[in-house]
């Protein structure tokens, strides 16, 4: 697990300078904030797990959250720190694994991750963590989507497209054969399945939230590279609470 771990933290620390070039990473900021202001209405401390160059942690900063962020990738998090510093927002970005927080139980009042799921190689214990440093009464959100689905030509021109207008290298692919195979949400990654995680988790009222408007609002704007690669993919929020059992 250790060499599958650091396979993800190398590729992400090469993506760290590009990564904000995508538009499915950072565009629509306002309607993020409406969303994550309806998501969590009271003043809260905040876990954002697998934040990356930190979109979700400096919009919570900014509607007066307390937030720490954590990812494996240094380079990821050099990059949020950058941009928090030029926004003047306050947030705490450390080193982290999400399926072994570096946290006291019930250090916080939420647990949120954006993208991360498809990425774990154990994601019922990466819930169950979350479950743990929550209070009685916490939520943990997971926003995701199904990003590869069945192999079809007209996706596979959108992703060259889009690697080549973000500037990337088209024949590389994000993690090996060998790496995906062992990633379970990898290409299995569907509303359903985030549930029956987190109500084995032992989360409890876990409900699922449709976002493909969010993706359509966003694809809207952009090239049509883009409507070929994500189109069809399905994006959804799935949110449930820690009670005591």
């Amino acid at each position: 697990m250790k060499v599958v771990k650091e396979h993800i933290r190398h590729y992400w620390d090469s993506r760290a300078k590009t990564y904000d070039n995508s538009p499915g990473h950072v565009t629509l900021p306002e309607i993020w904030k409406d969303f994550l202001s309806e998501v969590f209405e009271e003043r809260r401390r905040i876990l954002d797990v697998g934040t990356g160059t930190g979109f979700i942690s400096l919009i919570l900063a900014e509607l007066g959250h307390e937030v720490v962020g954590i990812d494996l990738s240094k380079g990821m998090l050099e990059v949020a720190r950058e941009k928090a510093k030029k926004f003047g927002l306050d947030v705490e970005f450390r080193i982290g694994d999400a399926e072994n927080l570096p946290f006291e139980d019930e250090s916080f009042d939420a647990v949120v991750c954006r993208h991360l799921l498809w990425t774990l190689p154990n994601p019922l214990k990466a819930v169950g963590e979350w479950r743990r440093v929550v209070r009685d009464g916490g939520k943990v959100v997971a926003i995701d989507g199904s990003w590869f689905g069945r192999f079809s030509l007209k996706r596979l021109i959108g992703r060259i497209g889009v690697a080549l207008y973000e500037r990337r290298n088209p024949l590389r692919s994000c993690y090996s054969q060998e790496i995906n195979k062992m990633l379970p949400l990898y290409s299995n990654l569907s509303p359903d399945r985030v549930v029956d995680i987190f109500e084995k988790a032992g989360l409890s009222d876990v409900s699922v939230k449709d976002l493909n408007w969010i993706r359509e609002v966003m694809l809207r704007n952009q090239p049509i590279i883009y409507r070929l690669a994500w189109g069809s993919r399905g994006y959804f929020m799935v949110g449930g609470f820690r009670k005591r059992l």
